[in-house]
């Protein structure tokens, strides 16, 4: 069985989204290159940017991965009768299902197919097991609990193999569904490992942002990304460096980004802000190339994909320990890893934007290290060992539960 027919299901392919997106998208590429057959089914909700794609079947730019959309007849759970109706008539022309994500109606409705219909499935949930996460919820808690009892636990527990992308989330799962099975296999860098980079200063152009030093945030404006610890992070800084700028780039989620800029305008910090918006493609890339530190106080990440890519553009990086690849920034020296504490960003976004040959040593060393690590030809060959793995051991409960 050395070419395999893989299906991925994902609620959404939107952006703004954040890492499962992305990683998804560079997955199966990766897994299209290697000579897989690869289809993608999902919804058409909120995607691009809000808008609906027409439901139907495309190619996925620049491989041969087959994307299936379906309408959402209940957007906010992502229902759709469509995605039931393909995934019951084509499942079983599948060898291995790989469900990415937790807690919405495609993946849900996938494990119960996939189980109905005798096939093997990986869950990835991306992120959706880590403690502060499963504690926070846009419904009540005691719903979210009878969700898990009566749907999500199944799912997880009778899954062929459970995808961690790290150490530390696959240490966090037993916690809650204890099973035997789980493997941590991490992100590929999607854009930038075999890019030569460009030169410095479209970015700043662009934005109006000289040539002072420069702070970059990249990711989605959510809660959990530590904002309201970089701002006054970044105001101490600015005491000590009055021509600091920091860059604010990704979509916002769920209004954060009002708050967000509440405290920019409380701290008289707004000439000194810039905030960006969504960027994709070479646009990221520049970002990344013209910044002179990426920050990322995160209270959860279970993996940090912008860390990833900042690291492989070369561009030192200062993270929260609650970002699962601490170790590895630390280990790579790639970087500067704080507490979720608002002074200690401060302090290591000053020791780092005042000595420029130890940014550029930093930098150096994450780049070797993404090269060698988050290389998704690599992934991929370790990845269909584990999907091999589980096609032989089959489901975790006789077929038809």
């Amino acid at each position: 069985m050395d070419r395999l027919n893989i299906l991925h299901v994902i609620p959404n392919l939107s952006a703004r989204y954040g890492g499962p997106v992305s990683a998804l998208m560079g997955l199966v590429h990766a897994q299209s290159t290697a000579g897989n057959a690869v289809t993608v089914a999902t919804t058409n909700r909120d995607y691009p940017r809000g808008k609906l794609r027409p439901p139907g079947r495309t190619c996925l730019q620049g491989s041969e991965v087959d994307v299936q959309y379906f309408s959402c007849e209940i957007p906010s759970y992502y229902f759709s009768f469509g995605l039931t109706f393909f995934l019951k008539k084509h499942i079983r022309d599948f060898d291995i299902v790989h469900v990415w994500t937790l807690y919405r109606y495609p993946t849900a409705i996938a494990c119960r197919m996939a189980r109905k219909y005798g096939v093997p499935y990986v869950v990835r949930p991306c992120g959706a097991l880590e403690p502060l996460l499963r504690e926070n919820s846009a419904i009540s808690l005691p719903m979210k609990r009878i969700y898990e009892w009566l749907i999500e636990w199944k799912n997880i527990k009778y899954a062929s193999a459970i995808n961690a992308v790290t150490i530390t989330e696959a240490t966090n799962i037993p916690l809650f569904v204890p099973r035997t099975k789980i493997f941590a296999l991490g992100n590929g860098v999607n854009l930038f490992q075999d890019k030569k980079l460009p030169a410095r200063g479209a970015f700043r152009a662009a934005y109006g942002l000289g040539e002072a030093p420069l702070v970059l945030f990249l990711g989605r404006i959510n809660f959990k990304k530590g904002l309201d610890l970089l701002i006054p992070a970044f105001d101490a800084l600015k005491q000590k460096m009055p021509d600091v700028q920091l860059a604010i780039v990704g979509p916002e989620n769920d209004g954060y980004g009002q708050k967000v800029r509440g405290w920019v305008s409380e701290r008289g910090l707004v000439d000194a802000v810039c905030f960006v918006g969504h960027l994709d493609g070479q646009a990221v890339l520049q970002a990344y190339v013209d910044a002179d530190v990426f920050v990322l106080p995160s209270y959860t990440e279970n993996f940090g994909m912008t860390v990833v890519e900042a690291m492989a553009c070369g561009l030192p990086v200062v993270i929260s320990d609650q970002v699962n690849i601490h170790a590895e920034v630390e280990e790579s020296g790639a970087g500067l890893v704080t507490r979720c504490d608002a002074a200690e960003v401060a302090e290591a976004l000053d020791e780092l934007l005042h000595d420029a040959p130890r940014r550029q040593a930093m930098g150096a060393a994450g780049r070797a290290f993404a090269r060698q690590q988050y290389n998704w030809d690599r992934i991929v060959v370790r990845l269909t060992e584990e999907y091999k793995a589980a096609i032989a051991r089959g489901l975790m409960k006789p077929q038809g539960s």
